[in-house]
């Protein structure tokens, strides 16, 4: 604790609680995805409503597009990118080099 009596936000907030590496790189994981959804779901949101007050969108015209040859193409790719970006974290190794031959380690 700092003189003053009170705590800094340092002392307060311990972001390596968790002793398994795994569940910390999970709670990564899902954090920046939790974060990518809604700032994905805000911009799909501000576009639908856009484009429905122009009376360019409408339900009937967005269920077709997802019917679409080109979406399902696209969406069966973005599929298989999205999975392997999820599972990158466990099938990869980590991506810095392993430098512990070059140290004194007495």
């Amino acid at each position: 604790m700092s003189n003053s009596g009170e705590a800094k936000a340092a002392e307060l907030i311990d972001l390596d609680f968790f002793q398994d590496s795994t569940t910390q790189r999970l709670l990564g994981v899902i954090t920046a995805l939790g974060g990518e959804v809604y700032v994905l779901k805000a911009m799909v949101n501000r576009l639908t409503v856009a484009l429905e007050q122009q009376g360019v969108v409408t339900d009937d015209i967005l269920a077709q597009a997802a019917a679409s040859d080109s979406h399902r193409s696209w969406q069966a790719e973005e599929e298989k990118t999205f999975a392997a970006e999820m599972l990158r974290p466990w099938l990869e190794p980590d991506g810095a080099p392993d430098v512990r031959r070059f140290m004194d380690m007495e």
